[in-house]
């Protein structure tokens, strides 16, 4: 029982991420279209929340537990966000014709 109890003290960012990840697929059902990309975006989530929060909670010299959570759950919500909007504009942009015309190949 005690190793659980460490590894939800390890994840518990990663928790909030989750939490605020699920909530925000809500605005995204358009580019969630199958269970792949789903669970892509609450993945991106976690790891932004886990990853990203001591930093962000340093840099605003937030140190109450609660407020550190908070600031998780924020990352995990635009974190999915910001994975699936760098994936639209991927997907919106014709890389290839850019390659083409700054190396002089035939454009299309």
């Amino acid at each position: 029982m005690d190793f659980f109890h460490r590894l939800l003290d390890k994840f518990d960012l990663g928790i909030a991420g989750l939490m605020g990840a699920l909530i925000a697929t809500r605005w995204h059902k358009d580019d969630l279209t199958d269970r792949k990309s789903w669970l892509l975006f609450l993945l991106t989530g976690m790891a932004c929340a886990h990853y990203l929060t001591g930093m962000v909670s340093s840099y605003f010299a937030i140190s109450e537990p609660r407020s550190v959570a908070g600031v998780g759950f924020l990352l995990g919500t635009f974190g999915g966000s910001l994975i699936a909007a760098i994936t639209r504009a991927i997907k919106a942009a014709d890389l290839w014709a850019v390659i083409k015309s700054k190396f002089g190949g035939p454009s299309a």
